[in-house]
């Protein structure tokens, strides 16, 4: 039972997704409100791209973390 997830700031995954997602938000607010056009695809490609990032850092994260139980 050791891979709890803690939401709280010690946590650098919650960290992390906080730093790309703020202001991934405020990006998506700002185009929201200055694009003529309020359908673009810009509208869904900041979100769809910060989550992918985020899930790659993820990924590499958990694999040297893992990496570094093994050698324990």
């Amino acid at each position: 039972m050791n891979n709890r997830f803690e939401l709280s700031f010690k946590n650098k995954e919650v960290r992390v997704w906080l730093a790309i997602m703020i202001p991934t938000a405020l990006g998506e607010i700002a185009v929201i409100l200055l694009s003529e056009t309020p359908n673009s695809y810009i509208n869904a490609l900041l979100p769809l791209l910060s989550w992918t990032v985020f899930f790659i850092w993820r990924y590499f994260y958990k694999r040297k973390q893992k990496k570094l139980e093994s050698l324990i």
